[in-house]
């Protein structure tokens, strides 16, 4: 971060899972792409309370040539038109393309996307949430320092949501309820 700069508090939310339906073998085009319905009034909610919304998403399907760039991209222009067509913006999306193989510092759950955020916007982490579907985005989360939340519209239950080793903050059904909890405990 920049001196001098005061931290800005964020709300980091992973992709599949959170934003849209996920599938066994890939969101891989705007045709796959599901997008629930509540997302877009939930990310203007959080910008009308100040908080500006980034999206954090290991695409690996990108690596392994299932994912075009292009299809990527307007994935990412999709969701950001249903945002902004509700009055709502998400700031920036970072994505890992890279194998799980790898061992990057990119791919969730390590916080190297985040830190990446952090860096290029003056991100508070300590202040921030990260939103997510899977103990990978609460392990990336905690590992940089933000509060999280668990939302259970990805593959997980609340039964294994509570059984997981890294535990979030927070279990919400959906981003709508998730956003519920921050408003009411970050007034």
């Amino acid at each position: 971060m920049r001196a001098g700069r005061v931290p800005v508090r964020v709300v980091f939310l992973d992709r599949d899972g959170v934003i849209n339906s996920d599938r066994d073998d890939y969101v891989k085009n705007t045709s796959e792409l599901k997008i629930y319905p509540f997302v877009p009034t939930s990310v203007k909610r959080l910008n009308d309370a100040g908080w500006p919304v980034f999206v954090v998403s290991n695409q690996q399907g990108v690596a392994k040539r299932i994912i075009a760039e292009d299809d990527l991209m307007a994935m990412e222009r999709e969701i950001a038109g249903q945002v902004e067509a509700a009055g709502g913006r998400i700031t920036q999306f970072y994505y890992c393309r890279h194998f799980e193989s790898d061992a990057c510092s990119c791919r969730k759950p390590q916080p190297g996307l985040l830190l990446k955020a952090a860096e290029e916007h003056g991100i508070g982490l300590a202040e921030s949430i990260m939103v997510g579907d899977t103990e990978r985005d609460v392990a990336a989360g905690r590992a940089a320092g933000c509060r999280t939340i668990l939302v259970l519209t990805g593959k997980l239950t609340r039964s294994d949501a509570e059984a997981l080793q890294c535990q979030p903050d927070d279990i919400a059904d959906n981003l709508s309820d998730a956003v519920d909890i921050i408003l009411r405990r970050r007034a």
